[in-house]
């Protein structure tokens, strides 16, 4: 399935690649208690529990980011099972700076996600929907916390 987002983010463009690119500082976005840890150079492995009816399984992703150019962009690649479900993808991310003095960076995300397993069965337009949220709500929280400093 291909996948194309883009926002606006009310939030410095050095706030917006940390929150992108440092484990330490995206884990306080991340719902309730998901964890991100380093696993080398530019990769890490995020651990959080999903809401998916009445099931609250926990996921774990391996993230990869290569072909980074600093506060401009990369591309992210991750991977991720749980409960006999699994997620792949792949997209490259551009950050950009509104350049209005707004402190307002505009992010776009451009590539693919597969699915496997379980996920087979529900429709690319759920996932699309789930992912997207996700991303929203972590990007207000982002927001929330960049108006407080």
């Amino acid at each position: 399935m291909k996948f194309d987002y883009d926002r606006t983010v009310e939030a410095s463009l050095s706030t917006v690649w940390g929150v992108l690119t440092d484990p330490a500082t995206m884990e306080p976005h991340l719902p309730g208690t998901a964890k991100v840890v380093s696993t080398g150079s530019n990769s890490y492995r995020v651990s959080m529990k999903i809401r998916m009816g009445f099931l609250r399984p926990t996921v774990n992703a391996d993230v990869w980011l290569s072909n980074i150019d600093e506060s401009r962009g990369f591309t992210i690649e991750l991977s991720g099972k749980s409960m006999g479900a699994g997620v792949s993808g792949k997209a490259d991310v551009t950050l950009t700076s509104t350049g209005d003095n707004s402190g307002s960076t505009t992010v776009k995300m451009a590539g693919s996600v597969e699915t496997s397993g379980m996920l087979k069965k529900v429709a690319d337009s759920k996932i699309e929907t789930a992912a997207i949220g996700f991303l929203e709500s972590y990007f207000a929280s982002v927001e929330g916390a960049d108006s407080s400093d």
